[in-house]
Order: C-alpha cells, then structure tokens, then sequence
C-alpha cells in the first residue's frame, strides 16, 4: 500500500473447511468429471494412487472415497478398513458406469452434491 502498511488477508473465523473426495485409481474420464463437478460445488478432489490412499485418507479425512469396483473386489478389506478409519462414505463404481457419460455424470453429481450440502455429518450411506 502507500502508506507502507501491507494488505491483510480476510480471515473468517470457525469457517468449517472444504469437503473432500479422494479419487484412486481412476480412469482420467472420471476424474476429470469429478474435478468438474467438485469446482462448481465447492467440493475438493484430491486425486491419489493405492499406495497412498491409506495415508492421504487419514490425514485429510474426506467426505467420500470413489474407486472402481474391480479394485474393491481386489481388496475389500483393505478398502473397508480405510473408509471405517476416515470415515468416510465408499463409492464403488462400476465399469459400465465408468464408461457411460450419462451414468457417470449422474453418479459424480450425487455424491458431489451430497458433500456440499452435508460435508461434516459423518459416515452416509451415499450410492455404492
């Protein structure tokens, strides 16, 4: 400023943060319509590998989880561990769906929409 003094950042107090998704392991067209959805909402998508999905999930604890269903088949317990520990909702999706732009749209837009109406409610049964 010209007085010298430097602008001072809004801060609003107790301001509850952001939800979150996680997406892992995803193919690039869900994600992609995931980042769509979670910008129009205000919801943020923090995209992650298997590797780091136990580490990201715990320490950022998301509204949701989103991966497909043959990963889940993979490792159930693993996937259900995770979620219980968050916690946070696992949407399992399937390839069809992956693969349908309209199924897909629609699937992203619920669960989306559920996170940034009620991002601090706990575990929800959201669509799986």
């Amino acid at each position: 400023m010209e007085d010298g003094t430097k602008p001072r950042k809004a801060v609003v107090p107790n301001a509850p943060p952001a939800p979150l998704v996680i997406v892992a392991g995803c193919p690039a067209e869900l994600v992609a319509v995931c980042r769509e959805a979670g910008a129009r909402l205000g919801v943020v998508v923090r995209e992650c590998d298997l590797r780091s999905l136990r580490a990201t999930s715990a320490a950022s604890q998301p509204y949701a989880v989103i991966v497909m269903e043959e990963l889940y088949r993979f490792d159930r317990e693993a996937f259900d561990s995770i979620t219980r520990q968050a916690p946070a909702s696992l949407v399992r999706v399937d390839r069809r769906e992956a693969d349908d732009e309209s199924a897909r749209r629609l699937l992203v837009d619920a669960v989306f929409e559920s996170a940034a109406t009620e991002p601090s409610s706990g575990i929800r049964s959201i669509l799986t």
